[in-house]
C-alpha cells in the first residue's frame, strides 16, 4: 500500500532540515531558522576539536611533528572536507593528503 503523501512530505522536511543543522555544525553552513547562531558555533567547535583530538590520537606522529600549527592545519582542511567513511585514520590520511597537496611535507 503506498504511504500517504502528507507523512512523505514531513519526512522530507524534516530531512532537509536535519541535512541543514548538520551543514551548519560541520561544514559552516547556514545557521538554521529558530537556532541560536552563537550556540551553534560553540558546539561547532567542540565537534571540530572532537575530530582533530581522534586525528591526533591515531596518527601521534603527525600531530607531534606538526607541534602548535596541528590544530589550525587541521581546522583549514576540515572546514572544506567533510569526515571520511574509516574513523580517524582515514581522516589522518585525508589530512595528509591534504597537506601534501599544499607543498607541506
Amino acid at each position: 500500500m503506498p504511504e500517504p503523501a502528507a507523512p512523505r512530505n514531513a519526512r522530507a522536511a524534516l530531512a532537509a532540515a536535519q541535512a541543514e543543522l548538520v551543514a551548519a555544525l560541520v561544514a559552516g553552513g547556514r545557521v538554521p531558522d529558530g537556532f541560536d547562531p552563537g550556540r551553534l558555533a560553540v558546539q561547532a567547535r567542540g565537534l571540530l576539536a572532537k575530530r582533530c583530538g581522534s586525528v591526533a590520537r591515531a596518527a601521534p606522529d603527525l600531530a607531534e611533528a606538526l607541534g602548535a600549527e596541528f590544530a589550525g592545519l587541521f581546522a583549514a582542511y576540515a572546514a572544506g572536507n567533510v569526515k571520511p567513511e574509516g574513523g580517524p585514520r582515514a581522516d589522518a590520511r585525508d589530512f595528509t593528503a591534504w597537506m601534501r597537496a599544499r607543498g607541506r611535507p
